[in-house]
C-alpha cells in the first residue's frame, strides 16, 4: 500500500522561506498586551534619552565648512544646483589657494537637506541636531518593523532596536550635524528593504505585490542619492535571499539573481547622472595618491577587525584614528587581525549546519554595509582608513544577533533573566553614548578626544592647538603644537600654526622664525606669507609686511583678507592712494564687510575725502555687529562731520 504525500506548492515554500523567524516564536507574551504603540513609545524614549545631550552641540569639523562657511546654502537655488554638482563644489569659490581636489561625493538629497535647514533655522545648531536626531529615531522604528517581519517576534524586534537606537558608535552620526548622511539615507535604505520583504510576503503576482515592490525601488532610489553607500541594498537582497531559501544552490543562485535585479536596474537612475557630474572621479578619488593594491590587501583584515572591535566594544571612538597602511606580511597589525578573523571564519564554517537563518542574515546586515567602504585604495589620508559613521546599518546586525541571543537565553533560562540582561546591555549603552556625546560637543572637544584616543598622531594635536588659538589660548596652543612638531618634524602646518601661536603671545621673533621654517619646507605655502605679514604688520614693520601681503596675493590673487591686510599695511604706512584702492578691490568681492568700509572710512578722511568717508562710515555703522567697531565709528562719524 503506498503512502500518499502530499504536494508542496511553489507559493506555500515561498512563504516558509520569507518566514524564517515563525518555527520559533518566542514567548514573552507580554509584550502582545503592551502593543506596538507602546513599544515604539520606548524605542523613541532610550533614542532621546541617549542622544539628548547631542542638542547642545555646535557646528564641529566639516560642519563649519560645510554649513557656517558654506555661501550657496544662502540660496534655494543650491538644491537645483545640488543634482548637477558634487557635494564640496562650493570650495572653488572660496579664497584658499590649496583647495584640495574635489571628493567623489555626489548626494543632492544630502545637499537639498542642508539647503532646506539652513533657510528654515540659519546657524542655530540644535534645531540642526534635532532633525538629525529625529531622523536617527525613523531608522530605529524602521528597524523595528524590519525584524519583526524576518523574525516573527516581538522580543527579538524590540531588543534589535532598541540597540541600535542607543549605540555608541551612532555618536559620529547624530552628534556630528554633517553626519546626517547616514540618518538621511537609512530612513529610506531601511523603508525600501522593507517593503522588499513585504513585496516578498505576497504568494502571488498580484497588484499589491508589484505595488510594494515599486515602493522598494522608489525609496531605494532615493537613498542613493542621499549617500550612494545605499547601492550596498542589492548586494543585501542577494545574499537575503541566498541565506533564507531552501532550493537547491542553483535555484538559490537564479532566485536572488532575479531579485536583485531589479535594484541594479533602478540604480542607473542615480549612477548616470552620477557620471554626468563627477566623470572619471566617480571610479577614482583624486585625492588618493597612487598606492599598491598589496596594501589595500594587507590592510583590509585590519580594518575589518576594527570595525568589529568598535561595533561590540564601543569604547574609546573618535573622528580619527592613527592608522597607516599595512605595507609587509611580517607586520604584527596584519598577523593578529588574519588570525582573528581565520577563527571566525572557521568556526562559522564548523558550525554552519546549526546556525540559523535568522543569524545568517544578521551577519549579512554587520557585512553588506561595509562592503562599500572596503576600497581602501580611494582613502585620501591613511588616518581616514577606520570612519565610525560606515557602521551605521551594521548596528542593526548586531541589535538582531543580540535580539537572538537573549530569546535563546529566555527558552533556556528564564524571560526574567533575559528581561534583566536586555535592560543591563541597554542601559550600558545608553551610558556609553552620553558619555562619546560629549566628544561632539564642540571643535575643542572634537580634537582634544581624537588626542586622548591616539597620543602618537599629529594631527589631532595640531587640530586642538588651531582651537585653542581661536580661544585666544595662545600658551595651551603653543605647547600642543611643540607636541605635534615633535611628532612630525616635517609638517609646513604645524610650524605654520605655532608661528600664529607665537604671535598670539606677542612673541614676534619666535613667530617669524616659525614662519620661516613652515616656507622652509613649503615655498609656495600661502597661508605662512599672509601670516608672516601679519607679524610684520603688528610689528609695525610695513615695508616687510607689504613685501609679503605681495607675495601671499601672487601665490593667490583672490585671498580676499589678504588684500585687505594689505590695504590695511598701506593705510598704516600712509599709502593713502593705493591703501583705498586695495579696500575698493576689497570690498567689490566683500561688499558687507564693515570693517573694511570703516577702514576705507578712515582712508578717505586722510585723502581729505569728507563726503566719501561719511558714505562709507555710514556704511560700516549699518552693516557691523560689534559694539566696539559701532562706538569707533560714531566717533569717527563725529569727528568727520565737524
Amino acid at each position: 500500500m503506498k503512502t500518499a504525500h502530499k504536494k508542496t506548492t511553489a507559493a506555500s515554500k515561498r512563504v516558509r522561506e520569507a518566514d524564517v523567524g515563525a518555527q520559533a516564536k518566542g514567548s514573552f507574551s507580554f509584550l502582545d498586551q503592551l502593543g506596538t504603540g507602546r513599544i515604539i513609545m520606548l524605542i523613541c524614549l532610550f533614542a532621546f534619552l541617549a542622544y539628548a545631550n547631542s542638542l547642545g552641540g555646535d557646528f564641529v569639523f566639516d560642519d563649519n565648512e560645510q554649513i557656517v562657511e558654506n555661501q550657496d546654502l544662502r540660496s534655494w537655488d543650491n538644491i537645483a544646483r545640488g543634482f548637477t554638482t558634487d557635494v564640496w563644489a562650493f570650495r572653488e569659490k572660496g579664497d584658499s589657494a590649496n583647495v584640495p581636489a574635489p571628493l567623489p561625493y555626489y548626494r543632492p538629497l544630502f545637499t537639498a537637506m542642508l539647503t532646506i535647514e539652513y533657510q528654515l533655522f540659519g546657524l542655530q545648531p540644535q534645531l540642526w541636531h534635532l532633525v538629525s536626531l529625529l531622523l536617527y529615531i525613523v531608522c530605529s522604528i524602521e528597524l523595528f518593523f524590519i525584524i519583526l517581519l524576518i523574525s516573527r517576534r516581538k522580543f527579538v524586534a524590540m531588543t534589535c532596536s532598541l540597540v541600535f537606537a542607543v549605540h555608541p558608535v551612532h555618536a559620529e552620526s547624530v552628534s556630528w550635524i554633517s553626519g546626517m548622511t547616514d540618518p538621511l539615507f537609512g530612513v529610506f535604505f531601511l523603508a525600501a528593504f522593507y517593503f522588499y520583504l513585504k513585496q516578498r510576503e505576497e504568494r502571488t503576482a498580484s497588484p499589491q505585490k508589484r505595488k510594494y515592490l515599486l515602493y522598494s525601488l522608489l525609496f531605494f532610489v532615493i537613498a542613493a542619492f542621499a549617500k550612494e553607500t545605499a547601492l550596498s541594498l542589492a548586494i543585501l537582497i542577494f545574499g537575503y535571499e541566498m541565506v533564507v531559501s531552501q532550493e537547491s544552490l542553483k535555484q538559490r543562485l537564479i532566485g536572488a539573481f532575479k531579485s536583485a535585479m531589479p535594484f541594479v536596474a533602478a540604480s542607473m537612475i542615480y549612477l548616470i547622472p552620477r557620471y554626468a557630474v563627477l566623470g572619471e572621479r566617480m571610479l577614482s578619488n583624486p585625492q588618493a595618491p597612487d598606492r599598491p593594491l598589496s596594501y589595500t590587501l594587507l590592510t583590509l583584515p585590519f580594518v575589518v577587525c576594527s570595525y568589529l572591535l568598535h561595533l561590540v566594544w564601543p569604547v574609546g571612538l573618535s573622528v580619527t584614528y592613527d592608522t597607516r597602511f599595512i605595507t609587509t606580511l611580517a607586520s604584527r597589525s596584519f598577523i593578529l587581525p588574519v588570525i582573528v578573523l581565520t577563527v571566525l571564519v572557521g568556526l562559522l564554517i564548523y558550525f554552519r549546519r546549526s546556525i540559523s537563518r535568522q543569524v545568517w542574515v544578521a551577519l549579512l546586515l554587520i557585512f553588506v554595509p561595509l562592503l562599500p567602504v572596503l576600497n581602501l585604495g580611494q582613502v585620501s589620508q591613511e588616518q581616514y582608513l577606520v570612519f565610525d559613521h560606515y557602521l551605521y546599518i551594521s548596528v542593526a546586525g548586531l541589535g538582531y544577533l543580540a535580539g537572538l541571543a537573549l530569546a535563546k537565553l529566555a527558552e533556556a533560562q528564564s524571560e526574567k533573566l533575559s528581561l534583566a540582561a536586555a535592560a543591563v546591555l541597554v542601559f550600558a549603552l545608553v551610558a556609553g553614548t552620553h558619555f562619546e556625546n560629549r566628544a561632539w560637543a564642540d571643535s575643542y572637544a572634537v580634537w582634544s578626544n581624537a588626542a586622548r584616543v591616539s597620543p602618537k598622531y599629529w594631527a589631532p594635536h595640531y587640530n586642538t592647538a588651531l582651537e585653542l588659538i581661536k580661544l585666544k589660548q595662545f600658551d595651551e596652543a603653543r605647547d600642543k603644537l611643540e607636541r605635534a612638531a615633535s611628532l612630525k618634524p616635517d609638517e609646513p602646518m604645524i610650524y605654520d600654526a605655532l608661528g600664529r601661536a607665537h604671535l598670539g603671545l606677542r612673541d614676534f621673533g619666535a613667530a617669524e622664525e616659525k614662519l620661516k621654517r613652515a616656507l622652509e619646507l613649503n615655498p609656495e605655502m600661502f597661508e605662512s606669507l599672509n601670516n608672516l605679514g601679519t607679524v610684520y604688520f603688528e610689528a609695525k614693520d610695513y615695508a616687510n609686511a607689504e613685501k609679503y601681503f605681495m607675495e601671499a596675493l601672487r601665490a593667490n590673487p583672490r585671498a580676499a583678507a589678504t588684500r585687505f591686510n594689505l590695504a590695511r599695511c598701506r593705510a598704516r604706512a600712509g599709502d593713502y592712494n593705493n591703501a583705498a584702492r586695495e579696500f575698493e578691490q576689497f570690498l567689490k568681492s566683500s561688499p558687507d564687510d564693515a570693517e573694511a568700509h570703516y577702514e576705507l572710512g578712515l582712508v578717505y578722511e586722510k585723502m581729505g575725502r569728507a563726503a566719501d568717508a561719511v558714505r562709507a562710515f555710514e556704511r560700516a555703522l549699518g552693516l557691523t555687529r560689534s559694539q566696539e567697531l559701532e562706538e569707533a565709528i560714531l566717533k569717527s562719524l563725529k569727528g568727520v562731520k565737524r
